[in-house]
């Protein structure tokens, strides 16, 4: 029964079977069918490949364009290795002796050094020579000394500085002044005046339906005070929009915009308010 097993099982095995086995088998000596793998077609993309691009940050640094927005702009000098029109030609090439200095031709006649005459000091007195001694002047240093002092022009003395503290209108208020406010005062008047009167030709009859009433002075100080806290808040927001450099987008543009508008009109009003003169409200 072993004998027949063992013949059954070695019928039945595989030419892989006996390849695995560490005993040789006739099965070995049958060639294997080569199988050759199909090459699959080249990838061809579908889209155009000369198409222009929708998009790209090349060229966007140190600008305000938006990173991936408008057009590819490229840098003359933003290339990927050499550039063809910086190619060196090859039949240009250094030459032994071009970027040498050319050395000056020496003279055919050699002459002597001689120093310039020019600059130089005297020369050395030589031990032979002696000085001149026994000169004596005869100029009198106290005759000349009084002559030049009598001829001398005198100097002229420091002005002095003028005493603003003893002038005659010292701490008064200049004439000048009350005329200028007098003039701002008829001005001021004159141009409510005009107002009021344009008020009521606008009205055209409407003067006894609406009533003026002159506003408080305490509650007048209370509106410029309160008018003076908007632009402090309006102003610390609009400070903070100063900051961005870049005003890229529509929204940016138009916050800032109505914040300027915000703070030039209560700067109006608050002028209107501070003014001298009564302040009229319409019921």
């Amino acid at each position: 029964l072993k004998e027949t097993r063992s013949s059954q099982d070695s019928s039945q095995r595989t030419p892989a079977d006996a390849r695995r086995g560490t005993m040789e088998s006739i099965y070995n000596l049958v060639p294997e069918p080569v199988v050759v793998r199909e090459k699959p077609p080249m990838y061809r993309s579908k889209h155009d490949p000369k198409a222009p691009v929708a998009g790209s940050t090349f060229g966007t640094h140190g600008t305000t364009q938006l990173p991936g927005a408008g057009r590819v702009q490229k840098l003359s000098t933003a290339t990927f290795g050499p550039s063809e029109k910086t190619n060196p030609n090859p039949r240009q090439f250094l030459k032994k002796g071009e970027q040498c200095a050319t050395a000056q031709p020496r003279s055919q006649e050699p002459s002597n050094f001689k120093y310039p005459s020019s600059g130089r000091k005297p020369n050395v007195p030589r031990m032979e020579d002696k000085p001149v001694m026994g000169l004596r002047t005869t100029k009198n240093f106290i005759t000349a000394n009084a002559v030049e002092a009598i001829l001398q022009v005198p100097q002229g003395l420091p002005e002095p500085q003028p005493d603003y503290l003893s002038k005659a209108d010292y701490g008064q208020v200049p004439g000048y002044l009350s005329q200028v406010k007098e003039e701002i005062r008829r001005e001021n008047d004159m141009i409510d005046a005009y107002v009021a009167e344009m008020g009521r030709l606008q009205d055209g009859g409407m003067e006894d339906q609406v009533q003026l009433t002159e506003m408080p002075e305490h509650e007048r100080f209370e509106l410029v005070h309160a008018l003076k806290r908007k632009w402090d808040a309006v102003n610390a927001n609009y400070q903070k929009l100063t900051h961005q450099v870049n005003l890229d987008t529509a929204g940016k543009i138009k916050r800032k915009e109505t914040m300027e508008r915000e703070l030039e009109q209560i700067e109006a009003d608050i002028e209107k308010l501070e003014n001298r003169g009564a302040v009229y409200v319409a019921h």
